[in-house]
C-alpha cells in the first residue's frame, strides 16, 4: 500500500518545555515533523489549542493524538490515570477525546500510576508512552525499562503489561545540584558528554560498588575541588557519575534490576550512553533504544486500537 502523502495522523509529544509532532502516513510512517518551545509550562490556560495550530498550520486537518503533560492538570485536557498492571488497551481505553474549533479530532493519552503497599503512589505521564512503544516492537519486550530524563522510571514490563514501576529524581537533583547548590562553585556549567570522563566512572563506583552514602558521598565533590584542585569539568562529570549511581544503587536495593530478563534503557542518545556505560561500570548488560521512535511506536499503536490507523498492512 502506497504511504498517504498528504498525511492521516499527527503524533505529538507535548511535554513542560517542549511541542514535538510528526505528521504520519497511514502506515505510521514520518512524513514531516515540526516543533516549537511552547510546552505547557509556557502556556496560560486556554492557549493551548492556538499554540498546537501555529505549528501544524501547514498541515491538513487530520486526527492529533498526544502523550506527556499535555494530559496533566496544567494541560489542555486533564487525563485521568490507569491503574498497572496497564495494558495499551486499557490505556487506549481511557483516553479523552475531543474536537478543536476548526473540527480537528484530539486524543490525549492517560497517565498510568501505581499504589504499591510498601510505599506512596508513583505516576507516569509521557513515558508510558514510550512503555507501549517498546512492547510493540516484534517479539515484544519482559523486562526492565529504564527511562532516564528529569524524573527517571524504572518499569517492569511483562505480558504486553506495565506491571508497576518506580520514579527516581536523579535528573532535576543533578541540576539543582550543579546550578544552584554550592556545589556550583566547584563544576563546569558546560552540558557536554561526561560520561567517557574517567571522574564520571569513578563517581559511579563510590555510590555502586563501594557503597559510599550519597548525601556524603556528593559532598566530596566540593572536597575534591579544595583539597585536590580537581577540573571543574572533571568535578562535573564525578558528579553526575554519583547521582546515577546513586539511582542504580537504589533501584538494586528496591529489588528493580536483579532477576529481570532483559534490561532496555529508553531515552536521548546521550542519556542513555551515559546509563549504559554506568549500569555496564555496575556489571549489567543493557540495550539502549532510541525514545523518539518508541514515543511514534507507542502512539501509533494507541491509534490503530481505537480506529484512528489501519492495521499494520505489510504492503
Amino acid at each position: 500500500m502506497a504511504a498517504d502523502d498528504s498525511g492521516t495522523l499527527i503524533a505529538v509529544d507535548w511535554g513542560t518545555s517542549r511541542l514535538r509532532a510528526e505528521l504520519l502516513d497511514r502506515r505510521g510512517l514520518p512524513i514531516a515533523d515540526a516543533q516549537s518551545n511552547d510546552g505547557i509550562g509556557a502556556l496560560a490556560a486556554g492557549e493551548h489549542e492556538a499554540a498546537f495550530e501555529r505549528l501544524v498550520s501547514d498541515w491538513p486537518l487530520v486526527p492529533a493524538v498526544m502523550a506527556g503533560m499535555i494530559g496533566s492538570r496544567q494541560g489542555w485536557r486533564e487525563a485521568p490515570y490507569v491503574g498497572c498492571p496497564a495494558t495499551p488497551a486499557a490505556i487506549a481505553a481511557a483516553t479523552i477525546r475531543f474536537e478543536t474549533t476548526a473540527g480537528r479530532p484530539v486524543v490525549i493519552l492517560p497517565g498510568v500510576m501505581v499504589r504499591p503497599p510498601n510505599r506512596d503512589g508513583d505516576v507516569i505521564r509521557g513515558e508510558e508512552t514510550q512503555m507501549v512503544g517498546l512492547m510493540a516492537r516484534p517479539g515484544g519486550f519482559a523486562g526492565l525499562a529504564i527511562l532516564p530524563g528529569t524524573h527517571s522510571k524504572w518499569a517492569t514490563l511483562d505480558q504486553d503489561a506495565i506491571q508497576g514501576f518506580q520514579t527516581f529524581f536523579t535528573g532535576e537533583l543533578f541540576d539543582l545540584l550543579a546550578h544552584q547548590s554550592f556545589l556550583r562553585h566547584s563544576v563546569a556549567a558546560d552540558h557536554g558528554d561526561l560520561s567517557s570522563l574517567p571522574d564520571f566512572a569513578l563517581g559511579v563506583r563510590r555510590t555502586v560498588e563501594l557503597g559510599v552514602p550519597f548525601l556524603s558521598a556528593v559532598f566530596s565533590v566540593r572536597a575534591r575541588h579544595l583539597l585536590d584542585d580537581t577540573e571543574p569539568r572533571d568535578n562535573r562529570a564525578y558528579l553526575s557519575g554519583l547521582v546515577i549511581g546513586g539511582e542504580i544503587a537504589a533501584a538494586r536495593a528496591a529489588g528493580l534490576i536483579d532477576g529481570a530478563a532483559a534490561i532496555a534503557i529508553v531515552g536521548s542518545r546521550s542519556l542513555a550512553r551515559a546509563y549504559h556505560r554506568a549500569m555496564a561500570i555496575a556489571g549489567y548488560r543493557t540495550e539502549a533504544v532510541d525514545g523518539r521512535a518508541m514515543v511514534i511506536a507507542g502512539l501509533t499503536r494507541v491509534a490503530r486500537g481505537i480506529g484512528l490507523l489501519p492495521e499494520d498492512d505489510p504492503s
